[in-house]
């Protein structure tokens, strides 16, 4: 029915609804979303939605429509321009994160990742120009996570599957389009680690052979005593996705049986844990 969803409380627990509505997910209609892979909210409370227009990914894909960008009104639920991304993608892309940068807190920038590439597209929403930057080696997946520095200054971490070690861009550099080389390299010989999150100077993540969710403060070095554990999921679940309530001083947690469903075949659920914030 549809691909993204709000969580509300109702008469008899939580529900769950097709945000904003059911209308933009209808599917074939190439101005509605498709299947959203990745999501970002912003502080202005504006949703960017990455839709890949692949369809049925696990068991026969379909590509419906061109992927793009959809953003969304959290405040008034309702779709407010579609992003093409047509021209900086080709047949064989794997996009998998996005996030958004507010460059001098007024002009947005969306970085999105390309794993089948090793890049990073990048796409200047108000003069909508775009070009794709060049990051590293093609990889299974690209995680993107965007740290704040300084008051001023922003980093990108970038993470690839099933390698180890993270890479740090400046993202004044991925603005100048041309191909650049990692900052910084954290972690070379360490495990390697799948992203669950960001929220301002911290990352949060978890080593593949583990559920343990990690946190890492950025402005500390990168080794394993400043991998804080912060949450462990219990058997059979695995987080996928740690946020931040900057409000309420919450990490909220998202575990599943996601693992059950791709190699058995079993329904998915989910758990969602409050934790204080680190």
């Amino acid at each position: 029915m549809a691909t993204v969803w709000l969580m509300v409380r109702g008469r008899s627990g939580p529900e769950f609804q097709a945000f904003p509505s059911l209308q933009p997910h209808t599917l074939g209609d190439c101005n509605a979303i498709q299947n959203a892979i990745d999501i970002h909210l912003d502080h202005l409370g504006i949703l960017w939605i990455l839709d890949s227009g692949t369809v049925e990914s696990l068991e026969s894909p379909r590509c419906m429509c061109p992927p793009k960008v959809v953003v969304v009104s959290i405040l008034l639920k309702k779709v407010t321009r579609n992003i093409d991304l047509s021209s900086l993608t080709v047949p064989t892309s794997l996009l998998q994160s996005i996030v958004v940068e507010y460059e001098l807190g007024a002009k947005p920038f969306i970085y999105i990742s390309d794993a089948a590439r090793g890049t990073i597209l990048v796409h200047d929403v108000s003069t909508g120009s775009e070009w794709s930057v060049l990051a590293c080696a093609p990889a299974s997946g690209l995680q993107l996570a965007l740290v704040k520095q300084a008051p001023t200054h922003n980093v990108l971490v970038v993470i690839r599957l099933h390698y180890q070690g993270l890479l740090e861009f400046d993202t004044a550099s991925l603005r100048r389009k041309t191909p650049l080389g990692p900052s910084r390299v954290f972690g070379e010989n360490s495990k390697r680690v799948s992203l669950l999150g960001f929220d301002s100077h911290h990352v949060y993540l978890r080593h593949t052979e583990c559920s343990d969710v990690l946190s890492w403060n950025t402005k500390e070095a990168y080794n394993a005593s400043n991998l804080l554990s912060i949450h462990s999921p219990g058997p059979r679940l695995t987080p996928t996705s740690v946020a931040a309530d900057p409000l309420k001083q919450l990490l909220i947690v998202l575990d599943s049986n996601y693992g059950d469903t791709i190699h058995a075949n079993l329904p998915t659920y989910h758990r969602i844990t409050y934790i204080g914030q680190i």
